[in-house]
C-alpha cells in the first residue's frame, strides 16, 4: 500500500528510517530530515501524520484509516509497542440522541460526552461531530456541529476563520485574503485551514471548498438515531516502553551517530547535550538516569491508553538496584487497595527498580508504621527526574496478612493491547516485598485473593 506520512518529534529520525523501509513516502519533511535522509522535498497533504504522545514515551498516529492501520501493523512488526485505536475517529459526522445532561448516544451505543456550552435538549436526535475519540476508557466527546474534512481545510456549521498552529503569520495573511475574497458565499459556515493549505494553490483550496460545502449540505439532512453520516480521520496511539525505545535507538543509529538510550533521555527533555553524546558515542544512559534520578523527581504512570498520572516526590536514595522516593500523600481518601483512611502527615516510599516490571508503594503512618503495601504491575521503569513506565494493569496489595489482586477485569478488557512479551505471567504474582527507607525489605509469603 502505498502511504505518504508525515512524521514530526522526538522519533522522527527512526520512524523515517522504518517508514522509507516499507515503501511509504515521506511528506512535509523537515529540514534536518531533507539532510539526514537526501530527500526530495514533496509538501503534499499526507495520509497519515506522526507526532509525539504528551509523555514523550510514543505517538500519535492519525489519518486516513487505511493508511493508519497500515503504519500501526509495520510498527507493530518492526518494535513491538503498546497499541490503543480509538472505535470511532476524529470528526466522524454522526447521528445521535442525547441520552442525558450533556451526553449523546453515538455509534454502537458509544456514549460521549457534549461539553456544557450547547446544552442540548435530552431525546433530542441531531447530527454531531466527534472532536475527540474515545481511547479506551477514557470519555469521548462530541458536538452538535457538523465538520467536513479535507486535506487543506475543515468546513464547520461554527462561524468564523481558524488556523492551524503551524501555518507562519505570512501564509495566514493569504488565506485569510483568499477566505474573504473568493470564499465569501459561505456566509454563517466556518473554515478552518490546515498546516497543509500553505502549501496549496488558491485554486485548490477553492475547490476542495466547493467540494466540502456540497457534503455539509447533504449531511445537514441528517438520517437515523446511531447512522454515521461521513468518516472522519482514524486515531491510533502507540507507546513505547525502554525495550521498544532501544529498538528504535538501533534503528536511529544505522542513519546517524546515537548513544544507547538516546530515546529515553529525549523522554527526559535532554536536547543539545544529547546531541553531543551521540557525536561522542559515550554510553552514558545508565549513570546520567543515575545522576538525574536525585532531589525532586516525578513518576509518569502511562496508563495504555495514554493517560499519564504524575507523582511528585523526593529521591532518597539508590540502594542496591532500587530507587526509593519519599511521596507525601494529600489527606482525605482512601488508599487504593488497602482500604485505610488517609490522614494528615501519612507518607509513601516507592522502590523503582533498575531492572524489573514492578514498582513498590508502601504506606506510613506520620510516625512512620507501615499500613500496607501496593504493588504495581508496569514495563521495565526507566529512571531520571521523571520516572516513567507503562502500567500493565495488573495490581497487587498485600495487607492484613493476604494479598489480594486487583484490576483483572480491567487487564482482561484491554490485554490485546499489549505485546505478548508485556502480558504478566497468568498466576504469577510479584512477591511478597514492602518498601523501606534502605529499599526492598522481604516479607513473609501471604496467601492471595481476587
Amino acid at each position: 500500500m502505498y502511504v505518504k506520512v508525515r512524521i514530526r518529534g522526538i522519533f522522527a529520525t527512526a520512524l523515517t528510517k522504518l517508514a522509507l523501509d516499507w515503501g511509504f513516502s515521506i511528506v512535509q519533511p523537515t529540514g534536518k530530515i531533507v539532510e539526514r535522509f537526501d530527500l526530495p522535498v514533496d509538501n503534499s497533504p499526507p495520509d497519515v501524520t506522526v507526532i509525539d504522545h504528551e509523555s514523550k514515551s510514543g505517538v500519535v498516529v492519525l489519518g486516513k484509516c487505511g493508511a493508519v492501520e497500515a503504519f500501526v501493523e509495520r510498527l507493530r512488526e518492526a518494535v513491538d509497542p503498546v497499541v490503543v485505536k480509538a472505535d470511532l475517529g476524529v470528526h466522524d459526522v454522526f447521528v445521535g440522541k442525547v441520552v442525558g445532561e450533556g451526553r449523546v448516544e453515538g455509534p454502537g451505543g458509544i456514549v460521549l460526552r457534549v461539553p456544557p456550552r450547547f446544552a442540548p435538549t435530552v431525546g433530542s436526535v441531531g447530527v454531531f461531530t466527534v472532536v475527540r475519540p474515545p481511547l479506551g476508557p477514557v470519555e469521548g466527546v462530541a458536538v452538535p456541529d457538523i465538520i467536513v474534512e479535507g486535506d487543506y481545510v475543515e468546513l464547520s456549521t461554527s462561524p468564523g476563520v481558524r488556523f492551524s498552529r503551524h501555518i507562519p503569520e505570512g501564509e495566514r495573511v493569504r488565506l485569510r485574503l483568499l477566505a474573504e475574497t473568493r470564499l465569501g458565499w459561505l456566509g454563517g459556515l466556518g473554515v478552518r485551514f490546515k498546516s497543509s493549505a500553505r502549501f496549496a494553490e488558491d485554486e485548490a483550496v477553492v475547490r476542495e471548498v466547493e467540494a466540502l460545502y456540497r457534503e455539509l449540505v447533504e449531511l445537514a439532512k441528517g438520517g437515523e438515531a446511531g447512522a454515521v453520516l461521513r468518516r472522519g480521520r482514524c486515531l491510533a496511539l502507540a507507546l513505547f516502553d525502554k525495550a521498544a525505545k532501544e529498538r528504535l535507538d538501533e534503528v536511529r543509529r544505522s542513519v546517524v551517530p546515537t548513544a544507547r538510550g538516546h530515546h529515553a533521555l529525549r523522554a527526559q527533555g535532554f536536547g543539545k547535550c544529547l546531541d553531543l553524546l551521540d557525536y561522542l558515542g559515550v554510553e552514558a544512559y545508565e549513570r546520567a538516569a543515575e545522576f538525574l534520578a536525585r532531589g525532586a523527581v516525578e513518576i509518569w504512570h502511562i496508563k495504555p491508553w495514554g493517560e499519564v498520572v504524575k507523582m511528585r516526590g523526593e529521591a532518597v536514595g539508590v540502594f542496591g538496584d532500587w530507587l526509593v522516593v519519599k511521596r507525601p500523600l494529600r489527606p482525605g481518601g482512601v488508599l487504593d487497595g488497602i482500604g485505610v483512611k488517609i490522614e494528615r502527615g501519612f507518607y509513601a516510599l516507592t522502590c523503582v527498580p533498575r531492572r524489573g516490571n514492578y514498582v513498590v508503594h508502601t504506606y506510613y503512618t506520620p510516625e512512620g508504621r507501615a499500613v500496607g503495601t501496593y504493588i504495581n504491575v508496569n514495563s521495565e521503569p526507566e529512571w531520571g527526574r521523571r520516572i516513567i513506565y507503562i502500567d500493565l494493569l495488573v495490581d497487587v496489595a498485600y495487607v492484613g496478612g493476604e494479598a489480594k489482586v486487583l484490576d483483572l477485569e480491567e487487564y482482561r478488557r484491554y490485554e490485546d493491547v499489549f505485546p505478548a512479551r508485556l502480558r504478566p505471567p497468568s498466576g504469577v504474582l510479584p512477591p511478597p516485598v514492602a518498601c523501606g527507607e534502605r529499599g526492598i525489605i522481604e516479607a513473609p509469603p501471604q496467601s492471595a485473593s481476587s
